[in-house]
């Protein structure tokens, strides 16, 4: 009887150990063990799946320590009395094999559920900006609802910073921001990701997953900021002596203030474009003079 109490003891203590474990992971702030808080669909989706493989990897852990413990304390040496003797046939490992293996199927099926669903761009928000018919397009790889209206903007990695281009213009000739990107708040986000040397990495982590940035080919991924605010990000791909510094910020603001901004990148494009052309215009009058 001693026996049985100590197993039914220590399955308490498991129970209790996962019910505390199950607690801890539910604060959606950062902590030494988990990421920060996501502030987009997909990062949310992403801080689900991470918290999951932990609470249930915990759980095994807790579990085969907790019989670990209730088979030495049940089979142990006693004064005067010599240790139980275990024999069991090959279906004895039938009962353990089981559960180990539905969990492992289950995290399977989830992963593929997990995978697919931070793939799927929700759509524009009630706050957010709707973008124009002209700006759509497809990425491969991800579901766009059609009524998603996504802003599709170009992210280009090079040592060592990265560049961003927005909507309009012409190839070549596009509104563009270094090392920050501003969109506007509640608005899906559809980034396609390439590389002008070698590879980078894009990782915005209150945004998303990460993102390696390859020479001719466009990557597809996005998100949809929560909230205005700005977020920080940096380069985790070895692309060179200084990648450490090559830092990204994502700068939220509202569809109001994301259309001033694009706004007057527009005037001061402009205004560059007009000065190098008088300058150039300046210097081909002065060469034809004798």
């Amino acid at each position: 009887m001693a026996s049985r109490k100590t197993v039914r003891r220590l399955a308490l203590s498991a129970a209790l150990a996962a019910a505390a474990l199950t607690l801890f992971a539910a604060p959606a702030s950062a902590s030494v063990f988990g990421p920060r808080a996501g502030h987009s669909p997909n990062a949310d989706d992403i801080r689900t799946a991470y918290w999951v493989a932990i609470v249930v990897g915990a759980l095994l852990i807790i579990a085969v320590h907790a019989f670990l413990i209730a088979a030495l304390v049940r089979f142990r040496t006693r004064r005067g009395r010599s240790p139980r003797r275990f024999t069991a046939g090959a279906r004895a490992f039938l009962r353990p094999a089981v559960p180990l293996v539905v969990v492992a199927v289950g995290l399977f099926v989830f992963g593929i559920v997990m995978t697919t669903k931070t793939r799927e761009v929700q759509a524009t928000g009630p706050e957010g900006l709707n973008a124009d018919s002209d700006l759509l397009a497809q990425v491969n790889g991800l579901s766009i609802p059609a009524d998603a209206h996504p802003l599709n903007i170009n992210v280009v990695g090079q040592r060592w910073l990265w560049r961003f281009e927005y909507p309009g213009g012409r190839p070549g000739d596009r509104i563009f921001s270094l090392g920050t990107l501003t969109v506007p708040v509640d608005t899906p986000v559809l980034l396609h990701v390439t590389s002008t040397d070698v590879t980078h990495r894009w990782f915005i982590p209150a945004l998303g997953g990460q993102v390696d940035a390859l020479p001719g080919q466009d990557v597809g991924t996005w998100f949809q900021a929560d909230r205005v605010g700005t977020y920080h990000g940096q380069s985790t791909s070895f692309s060179g002596t200084s990648y450490a510094v090559m830092r990204a910020w994502v700068h939220v603001v509202t569809p109001q203030a994301y259309k001033k901004f694009i706004d007057r990148k527009r005037d001061d494009l402009s205004a560059a474009q007009d000065y190098v052309a008088r300058k150039l215009g300046e210097s081909g009058t002065s060469e034809a003079i004798p």
